[in-house]
């Protein structure tokens, strides 16, 4: 049985979708679910409803499952370093007591989506290797990276299996927009209302952007790679673009010209986050398969 914890969030829906289309037991989350998910995996996936943040709620979720994929956050980059003690409590102090809880109900693996945009810092080799030094200058990016080194201190010292994805921008069809999260579904909220677009500096900003069928990939293949793995991996397409060149994409793909709107860059991004993917590829046997300009057609149409 494999649990999903924050099943009700963009990545994990589309998991949940996943795992139940390939027939494979899943125990799905959330401290909330819409009504339609549920129908439409009825008899195909477990579903719990239980606030993350409340660890005992948390320990009687983990009954039977041999592997745990987690997924929550409540934080992003675009909240800079403006809540860095709220960001401890909710995405640090939650995350060590499940891990505590997942070793004592005796789960064997632990996957866990981390940030590869931001743990690395400024200053990275391009592209950046897992090797590469890690020097977080956002909250977000500092959280995720104590979550990983608790993670690998139960590997080492309770025998846990882990595999952490260091996580490019992922998008695709069913992500909400949510303020500071996410350049793609910002723009394409402010397309479908008809607002202007804001732009930190001349937008040359490169990143990378992983859609979410290949990120889906990804995880899968993690959750069923044979042996005792022990690793941490960059995910993403890689390949990195502007921010202009998104912009520039969406207007062709929607015909719609936006007006644009130029801002001071934030002190809490990086130039570049370029991931170098070519250990993923080896280990898990996977690759991106969607080009952008497609994947950004499929968000929209669908």
């Amino acid at each position: 049985m494999i649990g999903i914890y924050g099943a009700n969030g963009f990545i994990g829906r589309h998991l949940v979708r996943r795992l139940a289309e390939s027939g494979i037991p899943a125990r799905a989350v959330s401290r909330k679910f819409e009504a339609d998910f549920i129908r439409g995996l009825a008899g195909k996936t477990e579903f719990v409803q239980a606030d993350f943040r409340q660890a005992l709620d948390m320990a009687s979720t983990l009954q039977d499952l041999s592997t745990v994929v987690q997924l929550v956050s409540t934080s992003s980059p675009g909240m800079k370093n403006d809540h860095a003690i709220a960001d401890i409590a909710e995405n640090v102090v939650p995350h060590v007591q499940f891990l505590e809880s997942c070793i004592k109900a005796g789960v064997k693996r632990y996957i866990f989506l981390s940030s590869g945009g931001t743990v690395y810092g400024p200053g990275a080799v391009i592209p950046t290797p897992e090797t590469n030094p890690t020097n977080p200058i956002n909250s977000h990016g500092l959280t995720k990276l104590v979550v990983e080194k608790y993670i690998q201190m139960h590997g080492h010292v309770s025998g846990l299996e882990y595999i952490i994805l260091r996580v490019a921008n992922p998008f695709g069809p069913g992500q909400m927009f949510r303020k500071g999260q996410g350049l793609i579904p910002a723009i394409l909220d402010h397309w479908r209302k008809n607002l202007p677009i804001r732009i930190f500096g001349e937008g040359t900003a490169l990143r990378d952007y992983i859609y979410i069928d290949d990120l889906i990939d990804a995880v899968a293949s993690a959750i069923l790679l044979p042996g005792s793995p022990r690793l941490v991996l960059n995910i993403g397409s890689g390949e990195v673009r502007s921010v202009m060149e998104v912009v520039e994409t969406i207007e062709d793909v929607t015909g719609h010209r936006f007006e644009r709107e130029y801002v001071d860059t934030r002190k809490t991004d990086v130039d570049v986050a370029s991931l170098d993917i070519s250990m993923a590829m080896k280990l898990l046997n996977w690759s991106p398969k969607t080009r952008f300009h497609d994947g950004i057609r499929r968000t929209i149409d669908i």
